[in-house]
């Protein structure tokens, strides 16, 4: 009994901690709103979002509430993306546009996309009620059913599809193009992954049934499976190309930035020798290689050349500021496609499998 108290008071403790420090972001943010509308308004939004998180599975599904609800530590890579987020406004704010932004546009269909991301989440939670949980079931759960009324009859993942729809609003809301595209890429490559081994996991508790559900129902979140995936590359490399002509454009039709063409044309090249370069270990043990490490140094030294091109030419005076803008963020676009390629598509567990 005296082990239980102990057990809820430090339970109870946590939960104020945490409800406590998003408290107080939620004050930040509004008293940021009154100098800065869009970083204020990201901040409530933030704070918003991790309270609605575990107050919505307390009331649907309160069998699976714990201190992990508030997802405040979802991982590593969702923290450095959130400090990203606010270093790459303050940078743009201060240092590229220090004149002023028409943030209001940005600042509306971002809200947009937030909004109906964050209703179609919330909808999905209540849709499956006490079905649903911030973790993948791995064994079969006798009180779990196979949800496929509701918001499920057009999509079998619509909570990953409302997180993404609202991690990409945020960064739409803060006019933040690098962190637009990191997020849209790291997004989809994480719910991807996760949607794989799920799917797998809910044919193994739920078998033909499941498999139907498939056939009639599609994931939500595009490009996860087949071909579509190529033209997901595709698209997002003509959206770098596109932003590498933009930025010419703006420098009176200089182009003298297309030169970083050719940094994408031999990125390939070394990452593709890696990838058949074998270790020298007599053992086998061991992933690296002389052969590989030099590749990746290779690669590294081109993608380094590409982002410090348009650095030169505008310390030379020959673009201007924000033609180097539109072609980092291009460069970004270009290698993070690359990126995706040889990260997921050519290889031999590729999810253009799944």
């Amino acid at each position: 009994m005296i082990h239980f108290i102990v057990l809820n008071r430090f339970y109870i403790k946590n939960i104020f901690v945490r409800a406590h420090f998003l408290t107080l972001l939620l004050t930040v943010g509004f008293v940021w709103l009154i100098t800065s509308p869009a970083i204020g308004l990201f901040t409530v939004i933030l704070s918003l979002f991790h309270l609605s998180e575990y107050i919505s599975v307390g009331i649907w599904c309160p069998k699976t509430l714990t201190l992990d609800s508030f997802l405040l530590n979802h991982s590593p890579q969702y923290h450095a993306a959130i400090i990203v987020a606010y270093l790459e406004y303050f940078f743009e704010k201060y240092y590229l546009f220090p004149n002023g932004f028409p943030y209001w546009i940005t600042i509306l269909i971002g809200l947009i996309m937030i909004l109906s991301g964050e209703c179609l989440r919330k909808l999905a939670m209540y849709t499956a009620n006490q079905n649903f949980s911030h973790l993948i079931q791995e064994k079969p759960n006798k009180e779990h059913r196979l949800i496929t009324h509701g918001i499920y009859e057009y999509y079998r993942h619509p909570s990953y599809l409302g997180w993404l729809w609202w991690a990409c609003g945020t960064q739409v809301l803060l006019a933040n193009p690098i962190c637009f595209f990191i997020y849209l890429i790291s997004t989809w490559l994480f719910f991807a992954d996760r949607i794989a081994y799920e799917e797998a996991t809910l044919i193994k508790c739920y078998g033909d049934a499941y498999r139907n559900y498939q056939k009639r129902v599609p994931v939500g979140i595009p490009f996860i499976r087949g071909c579509l995936y190529i033209v997901f590359l595709a698209f997002l490399a003509s959206i770098g190309f596109t932003l590498l002509i933009l930025g010419c454009a703006l420098s009176n039709y200089n182009w003298w930035p297309t030169f970083v063409i050719i940094f994408y044309v031999l990125c390939p090249i070394p990452l593709t020798i890696a990838r058949h370069c074998t270790s020298n270990d007599s053992y086998g043990t061991s992933d690296s290689s002389p052969c590989k490490d030099f590749m990746w140094f290779l690669t590294s030294a081109i993608v380094a050349s590409a982002f410090g091109l348009p650095a030169i030419l505008f310390r030379a005076n020959i673009i201007l500021a924000g033609s180097m803008g539109f072609i980092m963020v291009a460069n970004t676009v270009v290698f993070a496609t690359i990126s995706i390629y040889f990260l997921t598509l050519n290889s031999d567990d590729s999810l253009g499998n799944f």
